[in-house]
């Protein structure tokens, strides 16, 4: 979903996979958007296969069939393991360290999954036995309560802040000739586009002759914080 979806939506902060990739290549001196059109679409096809792996193991289980389970489970973590092995690699060749820490840490908790599966597994020769009604209960009322807590949280939060993903910045003179606009979380290229036409009505005499971003440039990676500056003449 975070392939198809990009921008910032009501309960969903997207993330413009293309643009990551096109920066990434043209680090490499690779311009030509071939390449990050083909690598993108190589890596969202192995995802899809992957989620559809997990989907037919938890069905093979509830169907109580734990050979096939076996089998699509051991499917899925591979494909898994292939994933953040091929993002571990592309980490390192494109200098992202904040990320290459993130996939390393993933691959390391998906060998120690496939290790808790198996040692957990159980015999199909045992009889399977029903668990503890008490126990059932509290993990299900534990459960409902994480859950209501987390969706009312992002709930909240999403109301309280969406009107980021969509209202113009507002800039201050730094210097004489320097606007700099401080952008909050949430804040995309949509906002730059309202942002830069909301100055020029504002500032109708002044003609924009340079615009710089730090840390980053807006909307090729996370939706973190961004100062944009604008130098007029």
């Amino acid at each position: 979903m975070d392939k198809i979806i990009p921008d910032v939506h009501f309960l969903w902060v997207g993330k413009d996979f293309f643009a990551l990739f096109v920066k990434f290549f043209g680090s490499l001196g690779i311009k030509d958007s071939l390449f990050p059109t083909l690598a993108l679409a190589g890596v969202s096809a192995l995802e899809a296969c992957n989620f559809t792996f997990y989907v037919a193991a938890m069905v093979r289980h509830l169907q109580r069939n734990e050979q096939a389970t076996d089998r699509w489970f051991f499917r899925a973590i591979l494909t898994s393991l292939v994933l953040f092995t091929l993002f571990s690699i592309a980490d390192q060749v494109f200098g992202d360290r904040f990320q290459l820490l993130e996939h390393s840490l993933f691959w390391i908790i998906l060998i120690g999954t496939w290790w808790g599966f198996y040692a957990l597994h159980q015999d199909p020769n045992e009889k399977r036995e029903r668990p503890q009604k008490g126990m059932l209960t509290r993990a299900l009322v534990l459960g409902s309560s994480l859950t209501l807590a987390v969706c009312a949280s992002v709930s909240g939060f999403s109301s309280r802040t969406f009107f980021n993903a969509e209202a113009p910045v507002r800039g201050i003179e730094v210097v004489e000739g320097v606007y700099k606009f401080d952008f909050p979380f949430l804040a995309d290229k949509r906002v730059l586009e309202a942002t830069i036409a909301s100055f020029r009505e504002e500032h109708p005499d002044l003609e924009i002759s340079y615009i710089y971003t730090g840390p980053s440039e807006l909307n090729s990676k996370k939706k973190t914080h961004l100062l944009l500056y604008v130098f007029v003449e």
